[in-house]
Parts: C-alpha cells; sequence; structure tokens
C-alpha cells in the first residue's frame, strides 16, 4: 500500500474502535475544526493498483445566523428599544417650548446682575493686600518687636510666625510665603527661613542624611535604611519630583505640574514657550529679581513626561516584553466601536448570515494635509522621535527604504483635474522636510488608526497613501473594508498591481477580505456625473449613512507640531471620541430611526405603484451593477441625449475645452496663467456650497444643535471658498470688484451682514455692461458654457419630476381611497417641490445667460412658462393605464407600436418643448419608465443606507460594551503580573491595573445605563443637551452654589 505521504494525506487516525479490521483501509477525520470536508475512508482495492476514496458524512447546510443569534451576552440588547416614542418625545418637547421653561437672571444675563457688585468686589481684591490684625494664627502667640510677620496663599489667608511657618511646611517646601515688611507683602523663599527638605521620608528628619543640595529650596538626600539603596534620581522620582537630567540634577517639576501641561497642551494647544513664560510671570512679573530660564528643561521633561504617560496607559510596565520590546501601533488609543476580531465581536460571528455581514465591515476614511508641513532648519539637530512607529506615525527607517523605490510615479487622471494629483510631483517642497501628512481614521468614528499617519515627501504619491493605508490595517482579520478616498476612482484602479510591490507583511489577502473603494459624500461633487454615482456612499452596501467626511474633521482639529507631540494630541484626540461615544452615538441613533422611518415611508409610496415584474426588473438591474460597476448603472438616466454630451460642458468641466467625442481636453497654456481649471472649479464650488447651505436650512431636523452645526460649518466652508473666489475675481474680473465696493457702500450699516447663502457671487452676468468689458476675454465664454451645461441639468431634472408627478396622478387615480390619496399627495408633494428648485433654478440661469449674450445666445433655451410645467392629464380607462404601466419594461418597437396603436386620438396633444429640447423622444413611455426607475432606485437606496445605519449604531453600542468588558479583562489579568522587580514596584503595578480595570468597569456600566433608556427619553436628553448648549449659562441656577477650583 502507498504511504501516506506518497498519497498527500493527514497522518491523523481515527480513534480507537473506528477502524476496520482490515489493514487496507483507514478513517481520516478532519485536522481543523469544523473543516468536515476532510472526513474520508481511504482504501486500496483486491489488486493494490487504485485508492477509493468515500466520504464519511452526510453534508449539513450552514446554518444562518442572525446577529441576534450569536455567542455572546449582549446579542440579543438592543439599546433604545422603544422607537415608536421618539417622534412623540419630538412633538411634546416641541410643545412645551416657550416661556414655560422657568427662567433664571443669573444664568439669562449674568453680567447684568454682576454690574452693580463691581465695587464691592474691587474693594475686598484690595483688602487681602493689607497686613490683617490679630496675633499667629497657629501658635496664638502675639507679634514681638522685629519679629516675621509671614503667611502663605497655598495654605490660606492668615499671619504666621516664622517657627510656625517652617514646621507648618516640613512636609510642602514648594509653597510661596510672603513676608510684611513694614509697608507691604513681599515674595520669601522657605530656603531663607532655614527649611531643610529631606527627601525619602516625605519631609520627616532622617537619622542619616546624605548630600544636601540648594537651589530654590534646600534638600537632602536620605542615607538610611529607608532609602533602600535607591538613587538620587529615584529618591527624587518617589517624591513625584521629575528631574530634568539623570546626571546631578538641578531642576525639577512635580508630577502635578507636567500632567497639567500636558493637558493644556492637548487640550489647549499650549506650547512649552508659552507655558514657560507663564510660569516666569507668576513667579515674578515686575522681572526685577533673576528668574532662571528653564525653557529646554521643561521642553525635554514635558516631552518624556507624556511619552512615560502613553507607556503607562497601554501596560507597557506589566507587560514580560517590556518597553523595548513593545511592537508599532501598540502605543496608539484603538477605536472601542470599531470591529476587532478576538476583543468585541461575537466568538461565531463569521457564521452570521450574509445579508448581515456588513455590521463587521471596517470603513475607512483616508485623506492629506498639506497644512501639517515640516520645515528644515539649518541648526536643527538629529533627535529623533520616543517610540517611532510605535503609535500612530510611521516607523522612520523600514518608510524611508520603502519610498526609496519610487523617485517618481507616473499616472493618468481620467475623471478630474485633482490638485491632489496634478500637483504630487510638481508641489513645490523647497525648504521641506515634507509637504504634508497622510493620514487614515476610521470613518464612522473620527479615530486615527494606529499607524494611521506619515510624511508626504513630496506631494499626495501613491507609492505614500498605499504605505499609510496597508499599515494602518495591519492584522485585521475582517471579511470586508471599505476605503473612502476623495481620489478613490484613480487610486483604486492599479492597487492590486502596487500592493504586490509592497512590504509582505503589509500585504493584503484580498482572497479573504473583500475591499470596497467609494468617494466621501462632499468631494463626489467635484467628480464626473458617472463617476459619481459608480463610487458613491449612497450606492455602496453596507456603509449605513457614513459620509466619509470624518478625516477632514479630524484635520481641523490637529495643528503642525513635533511628533512626539503629535502622537500625544492624537491620543488624547481618540480617548476623548471614545468617551464620547456615551452620548454620540445614542443622538445618531435617534436621528437615524426617525429617518429611517420616513424613508422606509417614502419608498413604500413610490414602491406600491409598481407591478411585481417591473420591480423584480429593477432589483436585479441593481444587484447586476452591484456586482459589475461597469455595467448599466440604475441611479442615473441612460437617455443618450443626456445634456452633457450635447453640450460638452458640464459643472465639473469648466474652464477645458471639449473635443469632438466628448470627452474634456485641457490647454495648459490656461492652467498657469489664466488658472482656468481653479477659476472654473472654485465658482463651481462657491455655486454649490451656497445651495447646499439653502437645502440644509429647507430640511426638517429632530435635533435642533445637530443642525444648527453643520450649517454653522456649511457656512465657514462657503466663506472660506468665496475668499478664494474674490482674489481671483480681483484678477480677471476688476470691474466686479468696484461692483462690490459699491453695493457694499449702498448697503444699510445698521444692518447685520448678509448670511452665507445670501451673498451674491458677481460673475460676468451680474455686472454691468461697461463694467464685464473689464474682464479677461475668455472668462465670458466660460460663463456661458457653465450656464449652458446648468441649463441642460435642469431640463432633465424637470422631466424627471414632470414624469414622476404624471406617474403618481396615475397610480391615486387607479388607487381610489383615501389611504391612496394621502400617499399619493404626500409624495406628490415632495416632487413638486424638486420641480418648483428646478423651475427656479432654471429661469435664473437664462438670466444670466440673457445677461451675457442677449436673444442669440439664449435662442436655443425657451423662456420657461408655467403652461410648460404641465403634464397631459387626460388618460385612458383604468384598465388601459394599469396594462401601460404593467408594459413599461418592455423595449422592443414590437410593444412600443402595439401601445400606441390603442392610444386614443384625444390623448395626443402639443408637447411642451421642454419634452422636445434636443430631439424629441421616439416613445413617451421611454422616459416615464427611466424617470420612475430612477426615482424607486434611489428611494430605495436611501431606505436601505437608514436601515443599515440603524443596525450599525446599535452594533457599534454593544461593540464598545464588549471592548470595555474586553480591557477589564486584560487589565486584570495585568494585575496578577509576575515580574522579577522589587516587591513595591510590583505593589504599584498591580494597584495600577486594579485601578484602570475598575475603570473600565465603571465606563462601562455607565455607558449600558444610558443606553438602555427609552427611546423617548434619549430625545428628551438630546434636545435638552442642545437647549443647555444654546444657553451656554456661566452660573447655576438660582438657589445653586458653585464652586470652581
Amino acid at each position: 500500500m502507498p504511504s501516506l505521504n506518497s498519497l498527500n494525506i493527514s497522518p491523523t487516525r481515527a480513534p480507537r474502535g473506528s477502524r476496520n479490521s482490515d489493514d487496507s483501509s483507514f478513517v481520516e477525520y478532519e485536522v481543523r475544526r469544523g473543516d468536515t470536508t476532510r472526513d474520508t475512508r481511504i482504501s486500496a482495492s483486491l489488486d493494490g493498483r487504485r485508492i477509493v476514496r468515500e466520504s464519511t458524512h452526510t453534508p449539513v447546510k450552514r446554518r444562518r445566523l442572525e446577529p441576534s443569534q450569536l455567542e455572546d451576552p449582549l446579542a440579543a440588547w438592543v439599546p433604545l428599544r422603544d422607537e415608536e416614542g421618539i417622534a412623540a418625545a419630538g412633538a411634546d418637547e416641541d410643545a412645551e417650548t416657550g416661556d414655560k421653561r422657568k427662567r433664571y437672571e443669573s444664568s439669562d444675563e449674568p453680567m447684568k446682575q454682576w454690574r452693580p457688585y463691581i465695587a464691592k468686589f474691587l474693594d475686598e481684591i484690595l483688602r487681602v493686600e493689607g497686613s490683617g490684625m490679630g496675633n499667629c494664627a497657629c501658635c496664638g502667640r502675639g507679634w514681638v518687636p522685629n519679629a516675621r510677620r509671614l503667611r502663605c496663599a497655598q495654605c490660606g489667608v492668615f499671619a504666621q510666625c516664622e517657627g510656625c511657618m517652617v514646621a507648618r511646611h516640613q512636609t510642602q517646601p514648594l509653597h510661596c510665603p510672603e513676608e510684611w515688611n513694614g509697608r507691604f507683602w513681599v515674595k520669601v523663599c522657605l530656603r531663607d527661613l532655614g527649611l531643610v527638605f529631606q527627601l525619602g521620608h516625605g519631609g520627616w528628619p532622617c537619622p542619616h542624611p546624605a548630600g544636601r543640595a540648594r537651589n530654590m529650596i534646600t534638600f537632602q538626600y536620605c542615607g538610611c535604611d529607608a532609602a533602600d539603596d535607591a538613587t538620587n534620581i529615584e529618591q527624587l522620582l518617589r517624591n513625584r519630583w521629575y528631574p530634568a537630567t539623570t546626571v546631578d540634577p538641578g531642576t525639577c517639576a512635580t508630577f502635578a505640574t507636567l500632567e497639567t501641561f500636558r493637558l493644556l497642551n492637548v487640550v489647549g494647544n499650549l506650547n512649552v514657550q508659552d507655558f514657560v513664560k507663564t510660569m516666569e510671570r507668576r513667579t515674578d512679573a515686575t522681572r526685577v529679581g533673576a528668574v532662571p530660564d528653564r525653557y529646554k528643561a521643561v521642553g525635554l521633561m514635558t516631552r518624556q513626561w507624556a511619552f512615560l504617560k502613553r507607556l503607562n496607559r497601554l501596560g507597557r510596565g506589566h507587560n514580560e516584553r517590556g518597553v523595548s520590546g513593545t511592537r508599532n501601533g501598540e502605543l496608539a488609543v484603538l477605536c472601542w466601536a470599531c470591529p476587532h476580531d478576538g476583543v468585541n465581536l461575537p466568538l461565531n460571528w463569521r457564521e452570521v448570515a450574509p445579508e448581515f455581514q456588513f455590521l463587521y465591515m471596517l470603513i475607512i476614511a483616508v485623506d492629506a494635509n498639506f497644512r501639517l508641513r515640516h520645515r528644515l532648519r539649518p541648526n536643527e539637530r538629529d533627535d529623533p522621535p520616543l517610540g517611532s512607529g510605535w503609535g500612530y506615525m510611521q516607523e522612520e527607517e523600514p518608510y524611508k527604504a520603502h519610498l526609496r523605490n519610487y523617485v517618481e510615479e507616473k499616472d493618468v487622471s481620467t475623471c478630474i483635474a485633482f490638485q491632489a494629483l496634478l500637483k504630487k510631483n510638481t508641489r513645490v517642497t523647497t525648504g521641506l522636510r515634507c509637504s504634508g501628512v497622510g493620514g487614515v481614521v476610521c470613518a464612522r468614528h473620527e479615530l486615527l488608526r494606529p499607524q494611521g499617519l506619515g510624511d508626504l515627501q513630496k506631494g499626495e504619491r501613491y507609492s505614500n497613501m498605499d504605505y499609510i493605508v496597508l499599515a494602518s490595517i495591519l492584522g485585521i482579520t475582517l471579511l470586508w473594508l471599505a476605503i473612502s478616498y476623495d481620489v478613490a476612482c484613480q487610486w483604486r484602479v492599479n492597487f492590486r498591481e502596487r500592493m504586490e510591490d509592497m512590504p509582505e507583511h503589509l500585504q493584503l489577502d484580498l482572497a479573504q477580505i473583500a475591499v470596497l473603494f467609494a468617494l466621501p459624500v462632499w468631494h463626489a461633487s467635484a467628480h464626473e456625473r458617472k463617476c459619481q454615482t459608480q463610487n458613491s456612499l449612497t450606492y455602496t452596501r453596507g456603509v449605513g449613512r457614513t459620509d466619509g467626511e470624518g478625516i477632514e474633521r479630524f484635520w481641523s482639529r490637529l495643528i503642525a507640531i513635533a511628533e512626539d507631540a503629535m502622537e500625544d494630541k492624537v491620543d488624547h484626540e481618540n480617548f476623548e471620541k471614545n468617551i464620547g461615544q456615551v452620548t454620540a452615538l445614542p443622538r445618531k441613533l435617534v436621528v437615524a430611526i426617525d429617518e429611517r422611518d420616513s424613508q422606509v415611508a417614502a419608498f413604500a409610496q413610490v414602491d406600491a405603484t409598481l407591478e411585481d415584474d417591473v420591480r423584480a426588473e429593477w432589483q436585479s438591474m441593481i444587484e447586476a451593477w452591484e456586482a459589475d460597476r461597469e455595467r448599466k448603472n440604475p441611479y442615473e438616466s441612460m437617455d443618450k441625449r443626456q445634456v452633457c454630451d450635447q453640450v460638452g460642458a458640464s459643472k465639473g468641466r469648466v474652464g477645458g475645452g471639449v473635443a469632438g467625442d466628448g470627452e474634456v481636453t485641457w490647454d495648459k497654456r490656461e492652467l498657469v496663467p489664466r488658472h482656468g481649471v481653479a477659476a472654473g472649479a472654485t465658482t463651481v464650488s462657491v455655486f454649490a456650497w451656497r445651495f447646499r447651505i439653502r437645502r440644509e436650512i429647507s430640511l426638517r431636523s429632530l435635533l435642533i444643535g445637530d443642525q444648527t452645526e453643520r450649517i454653522a460649518e456649511l457656512r465657514r466652508a462657503f466663506f472660506v471658498k468665496l475668499r478664494k473666489f474674490r482674489r481671483l475675481q480681483a484678477v480677471h474680473m476688476p470691474g466686479a470688484v468696484e461692483q462690490i465696493a459699491e453695493d457694499e457702500e449702498g448697503r444699510d450699516c445698521d444692518a447685520p451682514a448678509p448670511q452665507a447663502e445670501d451673498v451674491r457671487i458677481y460673475l460676468p452676468s451680474g455686472i454691468s455692461d461697461a463694467r464685464r468689458a473689464d474682464c479677461a476675454p475668455d472668462l465670458i465664454e466660460k460663463e456661458r458654457r457653465l450656464r449652458v451645461g446648468q441649463l441642460g441639468d435642469w431640463v432633465a431634472k424637470l422631466r424627471r419630476g414632470l414624469l414622476s408627478r404624471r406617474h403618481l396622478w396615475d397610480w391615486r387615480e387607479e388607487n381610489v381611497g383615501q389611504r391612496a390619496g394621502t400617499r399619493a399627495a404626500t409624495l406628490a408633494q415632495r416632487v413638486q417641490g424638486s420641480i418648483d428648485e428646478a423651475a427656479k433654478r432654471y429661469r435664473a440661469s437664462r438670466a444670466a445667460l440673457f445677461a451675457l449674450g442677449g436673444d442669440e445666445a439664449c435662442e436655443e433655451w425657451p423662456e420657461l412658462r408655467d403652461e410648460d410645467l404641465r403634464v397631459d392629464e387626460e388618460r385612458e380607462a383604468d384598465a388601459a393605464a394599469r396594462q401601460k404601466l404593467s408594459n413599461v419594461d418592455r423595449s422592443s418597437r414590437e410593444s412600443r407600436k402595439s401601445r400606441r396603436a390603442r392610444r386614443p386620438v384625444s390623448e395626443k396633444r402639443v408637447m411642451s418643448w421642454i419634452w422636445t429640447w434636443g430631439g424629441a423622444p421616439e416613445e413617451e413611455e421611454e422616459e416615464l419608465r427611466e424617470a420612475v426607475r430612477i426615482e424607486w432606485s434611489r428611494a430605495k437606496a436611501r431606505r436601505d443606507r437608514w436601515v443599515e445605519e440603524v443596525q450599525h449604531l446599535r452594533e457599534e453600542m454593544r461593540r464598545v460594551l464588549r471592548f470595555l468588558q474586553w480591557k477589564a479583562l486584560w487589565w486584570e489579568e495585568r494585575s496578577s503580573v509576575q515580574r522579577e522587580v522589587r516587591a513595591d514596584i510590583l505593589a504599584g503595578l498591580r494597584a495600577y491595573a486594579a485601578r484602570q480595570a475598575a475603570s473600565c468597569r465603571e465606563i462601562s456600566r455607565r455607558f449600558k445605563s444610558a443606553w438602555d433608556a427609552s427611546a423617548s427619553d434619549a430625545v428628551r436628553a438630546a434636545i435638552a443637551e442642545d437647549e443647555a448648549e444654546r444657553e451656554a449659562p456661566t452660573l447655576g441656577a438660582e438657589g445653586e452654589d458653585i464652586i470652581l477650583d
């Protein structure tokens, strides 16, 4: 019989009793748990020439589990279960607004209440400058001649004699007492009063003191058995004094001072120089005395302290490998809500049904920031960062070694002129060590990923971004990964090939992980229409309502600082985001539930009007497109008379020419001297942001605070774009600058400045003819192309809206009844709003085009009248209408002829120019079918994304609790650490681990308690928080005593 090795069979034998008596056969059992494909009986034929394999098991159909059926205590837990209470709670709060809430003058007008007390406050502040009365507050003795009268502000404003002052400060040597000189108080040092602080005994006497040091204070080291052979450095640290050097230290900072600066630095971006200057002013504001310069010493101590705190918080002191054994990314604060296999996922999460696998998808956002630049300095010393690669920045040596192989990159952008791609090899880098940084955050919670930052030496090159992205997801064992990137349409093209050239440990196993690429919501508007729909997050299954713009908000919180300071800053930001999930997730869930119900109802109204065969065809079209994005897109019009194809100039193509085949061609001479692309893109961006603000204001929001914050953020972004556009106007449109100045002079000076949504843009069409003559020669032509593209877009939207409205009318006639009529009326009102908006913008664009070229320019664009917005309301009988709707899916010419033959003569009417513009459609029903399909597909996508969002948020709440439970167990394991260290150090390690474990469990209990509340309570709490933020009281309400220390 052939050997097992020659047959390539596992040598695992059957258990006792399972083998046949014949030695010519045996059973091969599974080698891995769950691998039943290898349970095979192998035997040899009688002649020994053939091997026979027989399966020993019956295939069992894999069980399809729902998330609530997984092996996890929190699997069936549903936070904010009372969904029906959301709308009612919001309505109750709206009804209770007004004068019913009790008002307090202390919070409404605190300064008005304080003004009458100005003189009294000032007198009391000056009173403490006097000598005061009475004897020594400690011993009660009176003052004898030449006795020193002292006081200490840190202990309290009371007089003390010299002996009591020294005795009281035996354990407090850092206080700063004052002495009365007969006229006023002057500062004195405890050192000058004879105080000697004893290390090793907390200030109490030592029987065998060692050396003595004299600086700002006088102290001496311990030389008795209590020191336990501790060095001078160790004695200082045990007294919670941090030495500035390890060789004969003469400068120290207390732990409290270092921690205070660390918090001021990460919260308020206070730098070392400002902190030291502040402490110097606190010591001697008049600079009469000599205050030593401690800038370098404080800089070193604070940098070391922040690094040690990070090591401590992540348990490196408890690890057997020690500090030197720290691996890359281990010092990063992980996102509690993101999926981590083996940490916050159920044990059998891979067995979940395919339709729920998206709940365990990791979604990341990628971007570059060119404001975080690092300049070369002539006197710069080689000072590498502490723990390179251990936190958020890339390890320096492997990263640079990888980049040496990519001196130049060559690729072509086929979507649009992205600034990042066009300038990645031409970006000015003179005098810069790095031109910016690339970053990766979790898109849903905005926490920076481990090793999620990397320097960009020369623009946003693929070699840099590939390395940063792959390093940030190193070690993930998930099934799905979604990447949001503003150039994802280009970056994804050769991603697989580029990844194969990466270091082996960074390569993803694409056979095990499905990678999705998408565009951030706001950045997608800069892409071509086809690119937007192909890569939109709205049409990407499983991502919920993730906008992909979280990394932009992350950048707004960072400033250009040194790498070690950057690590600590990001560490703080990540932890604050994690702690903030207690309120962020339920607020998001409240909004998501409310919007999900709205979108489900809206889709049901559209879906109820379709026949089953039409619905099935459109559903299969969506599934086919999701499987292959190159197939027919169900979310966009397939009409060959598309506006962009005919006119050749859409909003994204302003500034370039159009070739005969409709592709964009760029004039290189326009790019530099004329700023053609920049001017066109900026113009479109300003218009888009203004429209976005107006749309956001018109929307209903359950949480007013969230909507107000979004509107304020949009307005800030608009004015940034507007300032850039105004600078371009000053170069290309001098007349516009004069027009702006003239209008501003005529504006009422007492009236408030216009909001972003009301600001005039002042394109050439918006200024007088005389001033228009001063514009750049090609600028008027560019606006003309812009207006032509806009007009075509509005005509297309009018077509779709009018056809959708007619479809709703037909359905209402077929479904007589109050419920059907209400549904149709509600949806028709929404459709009518889009029609009115498109008509308004068409008229505005035509008026601008008329101002540029008169009647000749508007020859192809008729004036839009109200009667043009009507659709034919005279229809056939109900049966014929139902038959027509059921036959909408037919596309053959024969079926169209048969339907046309059955149409009554009275139905033929003169069509509006809207339907004949660009060539009349061959058959009206095809456009009807397409318009309804697009409306249905988009409504379905919106519904699906909001349903996914609710599921995502609830699963994220479970993951947060699981992560905290896992972290508590992780610290409890380290509380029993066995390291070969002294007993007192071991006791400190165990106490710190126990405290961290208790903290994790307390946070978990707090989160769970908050999330166990009903949905209605969550709504009321969120609205109450919004009101509190709006009021922003500086003092407590009446009857409350608040002391800020």
